[in-house]
């Protein structure tokens, strides 16, 4: 593979003999590429990720090499159970997910999930996939989680699903979804006197979000967690940042005719104020 960027020491982007795009993963491979042709075995590289959104690629600076390959083990095993195709950025989101998991378990913070019977039935393959991720960060990255968790992986799963019933409408709802996106950023600018870097990875971040969040709206699942008093917290530490938030519900109030749970307004709010931030 002929290397083409450095990301960091354990991650490389490269084109292959197909002249694809592809990000390839393992431990100290910056150190391998040859300095005179940029070319880099075969033989270091442990994971190759392809059509990776370049949003993504800042993870990467971020996530613990342990938890990525067993991100990478878990959407494997997931492209097996699952009748349904998983985003290129399955692997990356997940890992983010998991990391965001092992923290909330080293602090002892154990977030309910009130629809987790629900989510068991409804999506049992899903479901029996969080069950082993759990067990297997367990006994790879020595991680207790609590049970509850495999319902929030489960999520993350169904959120990184790949299902367009028409292609005209998946089309349309996108264009949909990105002006909503837009209006809502452009309501947080307004608020803050400030110009969000579209470019960045928060951003990229918050979009996301936004999207999964519609995504759920339509077809009617709401999110599977309880942040209600965590969402108390949270929203009386920005004014600014409720006002965003309160704008936000209506345009979504308005779009779908629709209420959104104080989990989702909790994690909105909390993209609202990482996005808002000033620039480093």
């Amino acid at each position: 593979m002929k290397v083409v960027k450095r990301i960091n020491n354990n991650a490389v982007m490269c084109i292959d003999s197909k002249g694809r795009s592809v990000v390839a993963f393992g431990k100290g491979i910056a150190f391998a590429i040859d300095k005179e042709t940029g070319d880099l075995k075969l033989s270091v590289i442990e994971r190759t990720f392809y059509n990776v959104d370049e949003h993504y690629l800042a993870l990467l600076e971020e996530l613990n090499p342990p938890v990525l390959a067993l991100s990478a083990d878990i959407i494997e095993a997931a492209d097996f159970e699952l009748p349904y195709e998983l985003s290129p950025n399955a692997v990356l989101a997940l890992a983010d997910h998991i990391t965001f998991a092992i923290q909330r378990a080293k602090k002892g913070i154990d977030i309910r999930m009130p629809l987790a019977y629900d989510v068991a039935q409804m999506y049992s393959a899903e479901y029996r996939l969080g069950e082993y991720a759990v067990e297997q960060i367990s006994r790879k990255l020595m991680v207790d989680l609590p049970k509850s968790e495999a319902v929030g992986i489960a999520m993350a799963l169904l959120n990184a699903s790949l299902t367009p019933a028409n292609e005209d409408d998946t089309v349309a709802q996108a264009e949909k979804d990105n002006e909503i996106v837009d209006r809502i950023t452009r309501i947080i600018e307004d608020e803050y006197g400030i110009e969000v870097d579209r470019k960045g990875f928060e951003f990229a971040r918050f979009a996301t979000h936004i999207h999964y969040l519609l995504g759920r709206i339509r077809k009617g699942e709401p999110m599977s967690t309880d942040g209600s008093e965590l969402y108390g917290v949270v929203r009386s530490q920005s004014k600014i940042g409720a006002a965003c938030l309160d704008s936000t519900v209506d345009l979504i109030r308005a779009e779908f005719d629709e209420e959104i749970t104080d989990s989702e307004k909790l994690y909105v709010l909390m993209h609202i104020m990482r996005i808002s931030r000033p620039r480093a």
